[in-house]
C-alpha cells in the first residue's frame, strides 16, 4: 500500500475516507433495528438508504486510526466516516466520487456486500460497481481496504453472501487494495467465546458492540500498518 506507506510516518499525514452503512459509524448504529438479522429473515421491510449521524469515537474506523497513532508517534491520522443504513455499494459509490473529488485521501476502508447479499443483487453487477470504485479510488491516488459483511449465524443460513465474498476478493488482489475479513474474524471471536453478539444478553449487548468494535479497528490498525510495510 504506496499510499499509506508515503504518509503514515511521524510528520505525515494519512487522510482516510471510510465509507459504509450503519456499521461504521458507531457501536450504537450497529444494534438499531433494521439491521442484518431481521432483514436475513425477511422481518419487515428491507430498510433503504438513510443517511446516518455522526460517527463516534467508538467506531472501529476511529479505534483504528487510534491505534495508528499510537503505533506511529508523530504522525496524524483524520478520518472522515460517510454513508448511511441500507446503501448499497451502487449508492455508495456517488458518495465516492463527490468525495474525491473534494478532498485527497491517501486510505478508502469501503465496507459493504450485506445490503446486496439480502436484496440478492445480481453479484456481477456488485463486482462492477466495485471496480468501478477502485478504478476512481487508484486514479484519485489512494489505496482501498473492503470490509466484508460482519458475521451473522443468521446471515449465514439465509442469505447466499459467497459471491459477494467472491467479488471482494478478486478486487482484493488489485495493487494497492486489500481485503479486511471481518466476518472471518467475527465468526473465530464467537466459536472461541469471546465475542459473540447473537448470543449476548439484550442487557450487555451494548458493552459487546463496544468491544466489538474496539476489536475490529485495532485488527485493522495491523493490517494498514501490514500493507505499508509489506514489499513493494
Amino acid at each position: 500500500m504506496k499510499q499509506v506507506a508515503a504518509n503514515l510516518k511521524p510528520g505525515g499525514t494519512l487522510n482516510v475516507l471510510t465509507i459504509g452503512s450503519a456499521t461504521v459509524f458507531s457501536p450504537v448504529e450497529s444494534l438499531q433495528s433494521g439491521g442484518v438479522t431481521s432483514m436475513a429473515l425477511g422481518l419487515g421491510s428491507t430498510p433503504r438508504a438513510a443517511p446516518a449521524p455522526s460517527a463516534s469515537d467508538a467506531a472501529f474506523p476511529l479505534k483504528m486510526a487510534s491505534a495508528l497513532r499510537e503505533a506511529t508517534p508523530g504522525a496524524t491520522v483524520s478520518v472522515v466516516v460517510k454513508g448511511g443504513r441500507g446503501m448499497t455499494a451502487a449508492e455508495m459509490l456517488e458518495i465516492l466520487h463527490t468525495e474525491l473529488a473534494a478532498h485527497h485521501y491517501q486510505l478508502v476502508i469501503w465496507q459493504t456486500g450485506t445490503v446486496e447479499a439480502v436484496r440478492n443483487v445480481p453479484a456481477s453487477a456488485f463486482y462492477q460497481t466495485l471496480s468501478d470504485g477502485a478504478a476512481a479510488i487508484s486514479q484519485a491516488g489512494a489505496d482501498l481496504i473492503l470490509v466484508d459483511p460482519q458475521f451473522s449465524r443468521f446471515l449465514h443460513a439465509n442469505v447466499d453472501i459467497a459471491p459477494f465474498e467472491q467479488a471482494m476478493q478478486q478486487i482484493a488482489g488489485q495493487p494497492g487494495v486489500m481485503l479486511f475479513h471481518r466476518f472471518d474474524l467475527m465468526r473465530h471471536w464467537a466459536n472461541e467465546g469471546q465475542i459473540d453478539l447473537e448470543r449476548t444478553p439484550k442487557g450487555k449487548r451494548l458493552k459487546a458492540v463496544e468491544a466489538l468494535h474496539a476489536c475490529l479497528g485495532d485488527s485493522l490498525a495491523h493490517m494498514v500498518t501490514a500493507g505499508a510495510n509489506a514489499p513493494s
